[in-house]
């Protein structure tokens, strides 16, 4: 009887037990909840960076082509330099017909090639300035002894628009001025175009007799 007692007794302190320890636990869980929010998380995250890691690995291990670097390289890389010759043979000619007292050949023939190259220079100029009939006469350059040079060469990677300076030298070698303007890499055009004349430069403007 008393054995079956002390059973009786050992089994209700253990069920006692077990409740307690289930109420305890059951008190903790609310309050960490954010906690294991947060664990699960980091969890997550752990993942997502190995899984990163496994591929960079994977893409270092592949063979690496200099030529294939090298092309995509110069397709995002953009300079002026195009433009800027093509913009110094523009003036150029216009400069030499506007900007000179000599008469027109009295050939025919050559008289005819020079108006060719006058109107081949004009429908350039406003493709690249968008200038209109009234503006080719306005050339950069004052005088047709002048020189017309592309000043900036640097060279841009993955953009639209950026400045260029070109830069007129006198016969003599000064410095008769400078044109800013910014190349619109696009629709292969300038922009913004300004024109900054040195004393030099207006000194040795040529006398065209009014034009």
């Amino acid at each position: 009887m008393l054995l079956k007692c002390l059973h009786i007794l050992k089994t209700y302190w253990i069920a006692v037990i077990l409740g307690i320890a289930v109420v305890i636990m059951l008190s903790f869980i609310p309050g960490h909840k954010e906690d294991i929010a947060e664990l699960e998380a980091a969890i997550e995250r752990t993942k997502e960076l190995i899984a990163d890691s496994e591929k960079i690995s994977s893409d270092l291990e592949k063979e690496f082509d200099a030529d294939e670097f090298m092309e995509e390289m110069e397709q995002r890389t953009v300079s002026a330099t195009q433009i800027g010759k093509e913009m110094v043979k523009v003036d150029d000619v216009l400069t030499a017909f506007y900007k000179t007292h000599e008469s027109l050949p009295e050939d025919e023939d050559e008289r005819d090639a020079l108006f060719a190259e006058l109107e081949e220079a004009q429908a350039k100029n406003t493709e690249l300035t968008g200038a209109g009939e009234a503006d080719h006469i306005k050339t950069w350059q004052l005088n047709p002894e002048w020189s017309l040079e592309l000043e900036s060469v640097i060279t841009y990677q993955d953009t639209e628009r950026f400045p260029v300076v070109f830069k007129m030298k006198t016969k003599d070698g000064k410095l008769a001025g400078l044109v800013h303007a910014i190349y619109n890499v696009s629709d292969h055009r300038l922009s913004s175009i300004n024109r900054h004349y040195t004393i030099d430069g207006l000194r040795d403007e040529a006398d065209v007799g009014g034009i």
